[in-house]
């Protein structure tokens, strides 16, 4: 059991950028990972957030072509390519790629849920009384800190139950929210989306499922012009310390 788990931890670790799209997830496998899902631990078992999910590809298509927020700038120098505008990121649409992890059998897609009433916490509580007042609070920043770790805790659970079915996932936050939003009628701020499905075999998981290399910016090509572009991956070095040792 013990190395089925670090199997599963390894699988989803790395991220799937193109699905084998010719095939259709079961629906007990669907409700067991939405089970995974909504039954996560959350502070008193309350309610943060809400699920969209998605297997009408022609809906997550709409939705990938939202995504367009991967830059691909070069190391120290993003001026002009990557900036902060109007309180918010900018991606310089000619130097950035869709996110083709999202072009997935199923999307599960995490809404805020700030108006639910099972909210039991007394700072909570506070909250509930002056959320429409759309003010900065002791309060709100406690609510919006535990709706990000009930979310964190719930995407666990969903890539590591999905990883133990058998399937490759792959986590976007980086997408239009206003857009996305509307394509899903979310009345609440839409937080991440992740893809789940079917393993391309013999096509490299990192290989964009639908960028070519003559579609990007020269510098940032990595084969032939024909060929899809891969996507680059970097090394996660976490220090870990077992009784301060």
């Amino acid at each position: 059991m013990n190395n089925k788990i670090k199997e599963a931890v390894d699988t989803a670790q790395k991220v799937q950028r193109n699905f084998d799209l010719s095939r259709s997830i079961p629906k007990k496998d669907l409700d067991t990972l939405i089970y995974a899902a909504t039954n996560s631990p959350s502070k008193q078992n309350a309610t943060h957030y809400s699920l969209k999910i998605y297997t009408d590809q022609s809906i997550i298509k709409k939705i990938h072509e939202h995504t367009k927020n991967f830059t691909l700038h070069r190391r120290g120098n993003p001026e002009g390519i990557i900036e902060v505008r109007d309180s918010s990121v900018w991606h310089n649409p000619e130097y950035s790629v869709t996110n083709s992890q999202t072009l997935a059998n199923a999307l599960f897609i995490y809404v805020n849920d700030s108006d639910h009433d099972n909210v039991i916490a007394g700072d909570h509580l506070l909250y509930a009384k002056q959320r429409d007042k759309n003010e900065d609070s002791t309060v709100k920043k406690i609510f919006e800190e535990q709706q990000t770790y009930s979310i964190g805790v719930s995407v666990g659970e969903l890539l590591l139950s999905a990883a133990l079915l058998g399937y490759k996932t792959g986590l976007c936050s980086g997408f239009n929210r206003s857009k996305v939003s509307k394509i899903i009628n979310a009345n609440d701020e839409v937080r991440l989306i992740v893809g789940i499905g079917f393993e391309n075999f013999n096509v490299d998981r990192r290989l964009h499922a639908e960028v070519l290399n003559k579609d990007v910016v020269e510098y940032a090509r990595n084969g032939e012009l024909n060929e899809h572009w891969r996507f680059p991956s970097f090394e996660k070095n976490i220090k870990v310390s077992i009784n301060d040792n």
